[in-house]
């Protein structure tokens, strides 16, 4: 692709609508169907379009600034590869952590966990059924929280983990598709230095059977840049942050990211499939 071209889209991305009920109550989703009755969710959506701006003609972003970044990894698995799980835990996982070790310089990296996403034929549609994978995410949020970062490490580090969590750290999600071009909604990244963190964010809870871990959930704001990284390979990395531990001291603390209906996507594109690896970073 010349350097010269800008492939910038519009698209449309669901916000967390501004309610005076979360000025009482926390936003929730129940990942599974209460037995009682409960309702699953309180959380009420609001679509907004939005210009996403071609990552590829943008070449003074910086990770220190907007929080996220471009690199390339030219994996030694295949395609075909990704079927199997011990593949990716055992060379991809090495891959991943040595790469972004090296391009942060950071004195150690660990993945916490990691997702693999094959988009539905039927998807964004409901059928009613369970799907195989998950899902491409068309609301805009943050993995994490501070908070939930720090209980993250303390789940990882035992007894150790006081010390971990005085350290400097931030929690990295790299994310990249299993083929390409890849066309089929796409992941954008919203510019961590264009957000109003204090009005245009707030926790929410994610409440699983026996489990429950804080994101963040993220209003809608005009002045908010979005970006994506047009027809992405698979050796390309989109590096971005979730949580901080300078976020108490003034540094954004991560990055905004949905995937969204690319307008460009022809009837024989590709159907989007991808990995993302969440990861701990150390320094």
């Amino acid at each position: 692709m010349a350097a010269s071209e800008d492939l910038r889209v519009s698209g449309k991305v669901y916000f967390l609508t501004r309610s005076p009920l979360y000025h009482e109550v926390k936003p929730y989703t129940l990942r599974y169907r209460s037995e009682d009755g409960f309702p699953q969710t309180n959380v009420v959506r609001t679509l907004h379009d939005i210009v996403f701006q071609d990552l590829r003609t943008q070449p003074d972003l910086t990770y220190e600034k907007c929080c996220f970044k471009v690199i390339n990894l030219q994996s030694s698995l295949s395609y075909e590869d990704y079927d199997d799980l011990t593949m990716v835990e055992k060379v991809h996982q090495k891959e991943v952590t040595e790469c972004v070790k090296d391009e942060l310089k950071a004195t150690s990296v660990e993945v916490l966990d990691y997702v693999i996403r094959r988009r539905d034929p039927s998807w964004p549609i409901a059928t009613g059924e369970t799907y195989s994978f998950q899902q491409p995410a068309s609301a805009a949020h943050i993995d994490h929280t501070y908070d939930e970062g720090c209980r993250i490490i303390r789940d990882v580090y035992g007894t150790e983990a006081d010390a971990v969590i005085r350290g400097r750290w931030q929690i990295v999600n790299v994310w990249h598709p299993l083929r390409g071009p890849l066309i089929d909604w796409p992941l954008a990244l919203c510019d961590a230095s264009s957000v109003d963190f204090v009005h245009d964010t707030m926790a929410g809870d994610v409440v699983d059977r026996d489990a429950v871990f804080e994101n963040t959930q993220v209003y809608y704001n005009s002045d908010q840049r979005w970006y994506y990284l047009p027809n992405q390979l698979p050796l390309e990395l989109l590096i971005f942050k979730n949580a901080d531990s300078e976020t108490m001291h003034g540094a954004a603390p991560g990055v905004p990211h949905a995937s969204f209906d690319n307008p460009r996507k022809g009837e024989h594109d590709l159907m989007r499939e991808s990995i993302e690896l969440r990861l701990l970073v150390r320094w």
